[in-house]
């Protein structure tokens, strides 16, 4: 119970704005050593320093971009992480499963205006879209890979995920 009433009594202190803008004083010891601290001993010989405030600088807000209209517009973040979260590398989709679900997992999320392009076997699969999950039909037995481009308002790339591969079973007819 000490330990903790202790510490919060430090945190106390410690968070006191008074206690940072403390006085300083310049103390001469008896062999002419001169030093500065906020506490001098009482038998030094110690003068109070007045320092100047402290120069604290305020940035200028940055200016927003606006469209020739006057709408403001919202600047991109750069994406961290792109990576496809289904199918998982290696997977295995089984038989009589008809379409392949794929999502994507970003960070940060898909940003206005920019689209998805997903790539299957290294072909586009139709045209870019404002959505990370995708559904995948007719796609035959055997290995294949999906990855995906994220491309910007201006149609430039942003991001890639890695290739994932995963493999689609189907029933055999020779059977």
């Amino acid at each position: 119970m000490k330990k903790l009433s202790a510490t919060l009594v430090s945190l106390a202190l410690l968070s006191s704005p008074g206690l940072c803008a403390g006085e300083v004083y310049r103390v001469i010891d008896k062999n002419g050593q001169v030093t500065f601290t906020d506490a001098p001993r009482n038998n030094a010989k110690a003068e109070a320093i007045h320092l100047p405030a402290t120069n604290i600088a305020v940035a200028p807000p940055l200016p927003s971009k606006t469209t020739p209209e006057g709408d403001a517009i919202e600047e991109e973040v750069p994406y961290t992480s792109a990576r496809i979260a289904k199918p998982l590398n290696k997977a295995t989709i089984p038989p009589g499963q008809t379409s392949v679900a794929i999502e994507l997992n970003l960070q940060p999320a898909l940003q206005e205006g920019h689209r998805v392009q997903l790539y299957i076997d290294g072909r586009p699969q139709g045209s870019p879209a404002a959505s990370g999950t995708f559904s995948v039909a007719g796609l035959f037995r055997g290995k294949h890979t999906a990855n995906a481009v994220i491309l910007g308002a201006d149609k430039k790339r942003k991001i890639k995920t890695q290739t994932v591969s995963f493999f689609v079973k189907q029933h055999s007819s020779n059977r």
